[in-house]
């Protein structure tokens, strides 16, 4: 009786840190307000971060089985709703901010440089 109770705890702790890996995964490193859509999977390790006398510099890679137009478009939604203008394809600007979406690697996969500087 013992046993499916231990499992049953065991499993639901594994639940609870699936979870918090899943909501982790869902921002970008170095980029937290920015989310990862149309399947990017940031490559961790590519993460660099310069402070700067103008502000923050931050560069980071990700890649995706989509297209680039799928990538493009899966932002220029969702951006403008956390306060982003999109001045051109690939690129946005908010408060002194510029952030750029760059291919690097046409693919399969597509591997984007994602690139923030400030203005």
């Amino acid at each position: 009786m013992r046993i499916p109770a231990i499992l049953a705890a065991c499993f639901a702790a594994a639940l609870i840190a699936a979870a918090g890996d899943a909501r982790a995964a869902d921002y970008l490193k170095g980029h937290e307000d920015l989310p990862l859509l149309a399947g990017l999977v940031q490559d961790r390790d590519s993460v660099m971060v310069f402070d700067t006398p103008q502000g923050r510099v931050v560069e980071t890679y990700a890649q995706t089985q989509k297209t680039k137009a799928d990538v493009l478009a899966a932002y220029a939604e969702a951006l403008p709703q956390m306060g982003w203008t999109k001045k051109s394809a690939g690129k946005f600007v908010r408060d002194g901010e510029t952030l750029v979406f760059e291919v690097v690697q046409k693919g399969p996969p597509l591997v984007m440089r994602i690139l923030m500087t400030a203005d």
